[in-house]
């Protein structure tokens, strides 16, 4: 067998190869699917449990996050308290991971969804200066709930006055 004829083979075999292996890595998908997201959004902030998120409880849901973020109660959020409440949760969601299966990682989970009601509409630093609007460094309810309400609207696609599982799974 030539020389040329063994660097052919080969290379026809790697394509081969490579192509049989393409689809098992575009096939590999780790976290959840949008769809899982949508569902796990409207389930927590779905009050009424009719299926969608209405205006005012998107409102409330922001009322209630912004009192989990001010940590010091002034009616202000702080990019230091944003950042020790994302510590926080960091920090309990590798708790919970290390803990073993079973009641002890379940307390542990429901102690991290406790801590972490729905994130505040402004948790980058870039949205956290677009939501503060007065440019004071921290963050009103007003402000907050203005910044919620922008979010609102836009994933609001059909302009119902509601958010349904359709509206978060379409692409903005």
């Amino acid at each position: 067998m030539t020389k040329k004829t063994l660097i052919l083979g080969l290379s026809a075999m790697a394509i081969a190869a490579s192509a049989l292996a393409t689809p098992s890595f575009a096939a590999k998908h780790d976290g959840p699917t949008r769809e899982q997201r949508a569902e796990w959004m409207i389930k927590r902030l779905d009050t009424d449990k009719d299926g969608k998120v209405s205006r005012a409880e998107a409102d409330a849901a922001a009322s209630r996050v912004f009192a989990a973020f001010d940590a010091d109660k002034n009616g202000q959020v702080t990019p230091e308290e944003v950042k020790a409440k994302r510590d926080a949760i960091k920090a309990a969601r590798a708790e919970m991971r290390k803990a073993d299966k079973g009641p002890e990682r379940q307390e542990l989970r429901a102690k991290l969804q406790e801590m972490r009601p729905a994130m505040l509409p402004a948790m980058s630093q870039r949205m956290f200066k677009r939501a503060d609007t007065d440019k004071n460094g921290s963050l009103s309810l007003a402000e907050v709930t203005a910044a919620a309400d922008k979010r609102f609207k836009m994933r609001d696609t059909n302009a119902d006055g509601f958010i349904d599982a359709a509206d978060l799974t379409r692409k903005i």
